[in-house]
């Protein structure tokens, strides 16, 4: 393999793989990217058998020396690509002893590495699925406004990624960690003639995020019963080439709870603030709650919502907040860094609260946004 690219080129390919390689494995393998190269394009693999990311991009006439394919350190060769003067050429050859020569300038540098046909892929083990078609922007947004009511470690395993359901024509995200839900969905279009789910894992829930733009492009999703595939066009930018990303994840296997059941229905008392002066009274007002529990006091009385926190050091903060309600007086306690997560994930300049008692789940959306629900559980006194 004999391949000589320009350093952004290439630097830039590795980038968008690098999200699925560990640092440390048990698979010594899995801390290298394979490298394929033949006279059209440069195709590149990162996977931790989790997630598995494989950038493409179109090479220049002449750029493919040597056709064939290794894998290579994928830290070391990222450092290197990015120590060198932009505008490098980078000299990529693979010898037949499997040692890696990459030459640019006065610079030579000699890298091990494992036989490509040793890499082990998670696209070859796909089976088939439901085709899903979703704008680019839509999906990312979807993922945004849920990721924060993913469960970081708990015994239901299912809990800890994020629900994706399709559903005549709508795509809808549902995370949970049992304290709080969060809901979005958007339009898409699907082959699907029945309700399809499947619960992605953190890690790939993260990393779309980090590879989807905000834009109108239509991506083709593929769920199947253990991958979910997502094939990305990033568009050239300045200096650099289009890429192609594969982005392949495994499912977790479990059921996602019923969540229709944990949405509040008929809550007769209705409270709607100003989105940004509601958030910035609750940081304020939580300097002073428990450092652990995070506690926060919510009186609410006709037009008049009372903020109050203190702690063990007998500190308190007390704030009045005017809003529109005109339900009966009824006090309930939360989690503050709740509240504030769900107002982080919407944009309008009103919330609502939807109450029933002071020990039930709030109901919380934009009045002008149907497509996101967040459900917050008050914390027991």
């Amino acid at each position: 393999m004999h391949l000589k690219i320009a350093k952004e080129t290439l630097l830039q390919v590795i980038s968008h793989v690098m999200g699925a390689v560990e640092r440390r494995h048990t698979l010594n393998i899995l801390s290298n990217i394979k490298v394929q190269v033949n006279p059209q394009q440069l195709t590149v693999t990162g996977s931790d058998l989790e997630v598995e990311l494989v950038a493409h991009v179109e090479l220049a006439t002449g750029a493919c020396v040597q056709a064939g394919e290794s894998t290579i350190p994928a830290r070391k060769l990222m450092d290197i690509c990015k120590s060198l003067p932009n505008q490098a050429i980078v000299d990529l050859q693979v010898t037949e002893d499997q040692r890696c020569i990459l030459t640019s300038g006065q610079s030579r540098f000699v890298l091990g590495t494992l036989s490509a046909e040793d890499y082990p892929l998670l696209s070859n083990e796909q089976s088939q699925g439901k085709n899903v078609t979703v704008a680019q922007g839509d999906l990312k947004r979807l993922f945004e406004k849920t990721a924060f009511a993913m469960a970081v470690q708990d015994v239901r395993f299912y809990l800890t990624g994020t629900l994706l359901e399709i559903e005549q024509n709508q795509l809808r995200a549902v995370t949970t960690d049992g304290h709080r839900l969060a809901l979005c969905e958007v339009d898409a279009q699907s082959d699907a003639e029945q309700a399809v789910q499947a619960i992605v894992p953190r890690k790939a829930v993260n990393e779309l995020q980090r590879l989807l733009a905000v834009d109108d492009q239509q991506l083709s999703v593929l769920i199947g019963k253990e991958f979910l595939n997502v094939s990305i066009e990033l568009p050239a930018k300045e200096k650099e080439s289009a890429v192609h990303v594969r982005f392949t994840t495994k499912l977790i296997d479990g059921k996602f709870p019923d969540y229709r059941r944990v949405i509040p229905k008929g809550g007769d008392k209705i409270a709607q603030l100003a989105h940004d002066a509601f958030k910035q009274s609750l940081q304020r007002v939580a300097i002073l709650s428990n450092e652990k529990l995070r506690g926060i006091f919510l009186q609410f009385n006709v037009d008049n919502l009372q903020l109050r926190a203190n702690n063990p050091e007998q500190d308190e903060a007390i704030e009045d907040f005017a809003m529109n309600y005109q339900g009966e007086s009824m006090e309930m306690s939360f989690n503050a860094q709740y509240l504030v997560d769900v107002l982080n994930a919407l944009d309008g300049e009103d919330v609502q609260m939807q109450m029933t008692e002071s020990n039930q789940s709030v109901l919380m959306r934009d009045p002008n946004q149907p497509n996101q629900t967040y459900v917050v559980m008050p914390m027991r006194v």
